[in-house]
């Protein structure tokens, strides 16, 4: 099925089972979609903060627009303006329903980036290059793949495990959530630097892939460990539910 038919029928809330499995798989492995399926997310809960007062505040405010206008003008009946405020506004909530719920994918593309450069910072022109200062300078320029091996290879050198945190970082943008999950759980035994960090990383990786029960094992660590995006957590616990 083509994908706009599948954002689509997502959107209205008519999806197939086998529909919704398409779906999931076009979110998981097309980065572009994922971020196409957010915007109307986040779009539409823009629309859900609207609550039934300011919807009736907003019909009177048309309704007291329109007779100012037919009383100037004398074209169109009240009644008609009205009506088409609230058509439009129906048609709104139409292409963007208010009982859909909001996907594992659409979380992880709504609140996962690749974590910063902070064990060794790269200065502009920096004339040393050496293997560890081309590893860090190819993922801040957002070349992951020219940065994986260059991390494998610097962490089975050194088997300093923030190696592994940045290596599983860079799998998870890259869509690969599947092939960092070991890692970033290899990097959580070690307890080592930025350890404190990689629940939250493992949760990320666990709802790109659709796998809603692990993620939420991974935000209750999050949040009882109290040290990093203990707030995201709850909100993103909230929307699971």
């Amino acid at each position: 099925m083509e994908r706009e038919t599948l954002l689509e029928k997502y959107i209205q809330g008519e999806l197939t089972e086998n529909e919704r499995v398409e779906f999931d798989s076009l979110v998981e492995k097309d980065a572009d979609f994922l971020k196409e399926v957010a915007f109307h997310t986040n779009l539409k809960k823009v629309i859900e903060a609207e609550d039934d007062a300011v919807f009736r505040e907003m019909v009177s405010d048309f309704e007291s627009e329109a007779r100012t206008e037919t009383t100037k003008r004398k074209r169109f009946p009240t009644k008609w303006l009205v009506a088409a405020s609230i058509a439009l506004i129906a048609g709104l909530t139409y292409f963007l329903p208010l009982n859909t719920t909001t996907s594992p994918q659409e979380l992880y593309a709504q609140n996962f980036e690749p974590y910063r450069n902070v064990v060794h910072p790269i200065t502009r022109g920096e004339a040393d290059q050496d293997e560890k200062t081309k590893a860090f300078m190819a993922y801040q320029n957002g070349k992951y793949e020219e940065a994986l091996p260059m991390f494998t290879e610097l962490y089975n050198d050194t088997e300093e495990s923030y190696f592994l945190f940045y290596k599983a970082n860079a799998l998870i943008q890259l869509n690969r959530a599947r092939e960092a999950i070991p890692i970033l759980q290899a990097h959580l035994q070690r307890k080592g630097e930025l350890s404190d960090k990689t629940t939250w990383y493992l949760a990320m990786a666990y709802l790109q892939l659709g796998d809603k029960e692990n993620a939420k094992i991974m935000l209750d660590d999050v949040i009882e460990n109290g040290n990093y995006k203990v707030e995201s957590a709850q909100q993103i616990l909230k929307d699971l539910e």
